[in-house]
Formats: C-alpha cells, structure tokens, sequence
C-alpha cells in the first residue's frame, strides 16, 4: 500500500499549516502529515512554510526576524482568528494519533540554516517519544547530514525537484548522491519523477521513493499505483477515496 501524506496539512482543503487543517486531517485515514518548521530570533519553533510572512499572514517580513510571541501572535489569512501555531502545538494534534510526522525543516529568507534549529527537533521529538513516527524532511542535505551527525538513527527525507536537481548537478546525479545516504527517503516532484522513474528506482528501490506533489485524480491513480512508497498531495480525500477504489480492483493477470 502506498502512503498518502497530506501536504501541509491539506492546503487545498484548509488552510495550510493551521490548526484546524491538522484536527480535519485527521479523520481523512491518511497515513501521514507533511508540515513546515521556521526558527524563531529566540530559539522557538514554529509551524508555517514560507520565510516571510507576507504570503500566508496579515504581516510582513521574515518568520526568522521575530521573536516567537510575536510569531504566535501573528493571524493566518483565511483561518479565522488562528495565528501560526508553534511545533509543541501541531505535535499535540497527532500525539493520539499514528500518522508519521514529516517534519520539514526549513531555511531562512537568505537561504541559510537556522543555527541549532536541528537540535532543537531531535529534542523535542525525544521528549515525547516520537522517534519512530518522525520523518525529518529538507531540499538541502546538509541539513540532513546535521541531523544524522547529531542522530544517526533519525529517520530522514530528501525533497528533490528541477532547482535542486540543477544545484547538484542533474536528475542522475543527485540522485545517485541522495541514494548514498543510508535509509534516506527521496521524495521527487512528480513530473520530475515521471521523467527519472526507472532510473530513481532503480537506484533507490520502492521503499524510500516518493513522488509530490501529486493533486488531480489522474495524477493520484498514477502515483498510487507505481512502486513508491508514498505520495504528498494537497488532497487527501481524493487520494484515499483513490486508494480504496484502487484495492478494490481485481489483480492484473
């Protein structure tokens, strides 16, 4: 069965990276939720995707140059009254639940990594027992490197898509990089991956390929039905409503 992740909680069917989407994602029967982390100027960890405000919030500016009161004070557009929850708060939502938890760690408006932000996540994840359940994503490896010299055993996912390939040199090339990272899941933007598909399993094997972000019904049949391990879309109940209709079907011949 191919994993179904909800991106951001499910952006297309609430607000990205809210609250609300988190509680609603979870009665969807997916298996996983993908969410963002930004770094606070004193330390705090909070859930929201861009670094800058400007795009899902009634502020501007970069996340990185607040403090986290003032992030947490800061209200969601087209989310009521909620403001940008912090990490403790998202981890509340699932802590009851068995969604793995794909954590992606994000850098800064100049592209830079948060200093410490990685310990922080292995800290917090630690602490409430949730090592096996957590998936750390990011686009820069050496993030991932970080987390691994701090935590070999942390589970870890490298997002790729056409800039990231380009910065390494090529599809096949950072790919054949990216599979020379022990246990590290590849999860491809999906018409990169469409391109790539034999080579990406091949080296990689189905258990740590993924494709994203895949959100029309044609896209997700595709997807659930290939060799991966999983899939990120902004649809869930598409992509379960998909997944049964597809188990329910006779095996080819």
């Amino acid at each position: 069965m191919v994993f179904i992740a909800g991106h951001r909680g499910g952006r297309n069917l609430w607000p990205e990276n809210s609250l609300t989407g988190f509680r609603n994602l979870c009665k969807e029967g997916v298996d996983a939720v993908e969410f963002d982390v930004h770094q606070s100027t004193d330390g705090g960890v909070v859930v929201i995707h861009d670094p800058l405000l400007d795009r899902t919030t009634f502020e501007s500016g970069p996340v990185g140059d607040r403090s986290l009161r003032q992030l947490t004070a800061t209200r969601l557009r087209n989310a009521g009254d909620e403001c940008i929850p912090t990490l403790d708060e998202v981890l509340d939502v699932f802590s009851e639940t068995t969604l793995e938890l794909h954590i992606e760690i994000k850098t800064d408006a100049l592209g830079n990594a948060y200093s410490g932000l990685e310990a922080r996540l292995i800290e917090r994840i630690k602490r409430r027992g949730l090592e096996r359940r957590t998936v750390f994503t990011c686009f820069v490896p050496g993030v991932v490197e970080t987390l691994r010299r701090l935590w070999p055993e942390a589970r870890v996912l490298v997002s790729l898509d056409r800039r990231s390939a380009e910065m390494m040199g090529g599809i096949e090339p950072a790919l054949v990089q990216l599979a020379a990272i022990p246990r590290c899941i590849v999860a491809v933007e999906k018409s990169l991956l469409g391109l790539a598909f034999p080579l990406a399993l091949n080296l990689l094997g189905s258990d740590r390929l993924g494709a994203w972000v895949t959100n029309e019904p044609e896209d997700l049949a595709y997807w659930l039905a290939q060799k991966v391990r999983q899939i990120t879309t902004d649809r869930p109940d598409l992509a379960v409503s998909i997944r049964r209709q597809l188990e329910t079907m006779p095996a080819r011949p």
